[in-house]
C-alpha cells in the first residue's frame, strides 16, 4: 500500500510540474492540461481536500507569474466543479467515462468563464452581447476541448499502465 502512495505522490508532483510549465512557456491559447488534472485529481486523489488543492495550487502559482485578471473567480470555480465531476469517476475510470467527462468539463469551463466575461460587460449587457461573448470564444473553446480530451486520454493511459504495473508487482 505504501508503494501505491509513493507512485501517487510522484505522479501528482509530475503533473504539477508539467501543468505549470505548460502555462508558463509558449503554447497555443487555452491548450493546457489544467482541466484534465482537475478531473483526475477528483477521480484519483483519496483525500477530498487534496483533490481541490492540486489544480488550485497549479493555477495560483502560475497566476502569480502570469498575472491576475477580473474573471479568475470563474476559472477557479470551474476547476472546483470539474474536480467534483472527477469524484464521480472514482470507481468508474473507463475510457468512455473519461472521454465523456472530459468533454463535459471543457464545456463547463467554456460556459462558466465566458459568462463571467459577459457579466463584466465586455460586449454589452444585451442578448447580442451574450451571443457575441460566446461567439468570439469559440476558437479558444476548440483548443480547450482538444487539450482537455488529449490530456485526459494521456492521463487515463498513464493511470492504466501504472495500475497494471502495481497489480503485477502485487
Amino acid at each position: 500500500m505504501k508503494k501505491l502512495a509513493n507512485y501517487l505522490i510522484l505522479i501528482v508532483f509530475a503533473l504539477i510540474l508539467v501543468a505549470m510549465s505548460t502555462r508558463l512557456f509558449p503554447h497555443p491559447a487555452n491548450f493546457t492540461p489544467i482541466i484534465a488534472i482537475a478531473l483526475f485529481s477528483g477521480a484519483l486523489l483519496g483525500k477530498k481536500w487534496y483533490a481541490f488543492i492540486v489544480p488550485m495550487f497549479i493555477m495560483l502559482l502560475s497566476d502569480l507569474i502570469i498575472g491576475f485578471h477580473d474573471t479568475m473567480w470563474a476559472v477557479y470555480l470551474s476547476f472546483a466543479l470539474v474536480v467534483g465531476m472527477g469524484m464521480f469517476l472514482f470507481n468508474k475510470i473507463r475510457f468512455t467515462n473519461v472521454l465523456i467527462t472530459s468533454l463535459l468539463s471543457a464545456l463547463l469551463f467554456f460556459v462558466l468563464t465566458n459568462f463571467a466575461c459577459f457579466l463584466h460587460g465586455w460586449y454589452g449587457y444585451t442578448w447580442a452581447g451574450l451571443v457575441q461573448t460566446y461567439t468570439v470564444a469559440i476558437p479558444f473553446f476548440r483548443m480547450e476541448l482538444l487539450s482537455t480530451v488529449l490530456y485526459s486520454m494521456v492521463f487515463w493511459g498513464i493511470y492504466v499502465l501504472v495500475a497494471k504495473k502495481i497489480w503485477a508487482v502485487r
